[in-house]
């Protein structure tokens, strides 16, 4: 039981730290997902706010998901 906790808490440690690496790259997919949202035309400021908030936004989920998995996994090494 422990074990699959442990293996739990590491792949969220490890998927949180894929989406902190990969956040540029996922903030340019979600960013042409709004573009598409909005027919392909958007002011040239408006598309760099909502670039850098969607690259934010990935890498706020990615911090969250790695704290919470490295917590976890060091709390079940140390008991």
């Amino acid at each position: 039981m422990k074990n699959k906790i442990l293996v739990w808490f590491g792949m969220v440690f490890v998927i949180g730290i894929v989406i902190l690496l990969s956040s540029i790259k996922l903030g340019t997919i979600d960013m042409s997902m709004i573009m598409r949202f909005n027919g392909d035309i958007m002011d040239t400021n408006a598309y760099l706010i909502y670039l850098e908030q969607s690259i934010t936004k990935f890498r706020f989920i990615g911090s969250i998901l790695s704290l919470l998995g490295g917590l976890g996994v060091i709390k079940n090494i140390q008991s």
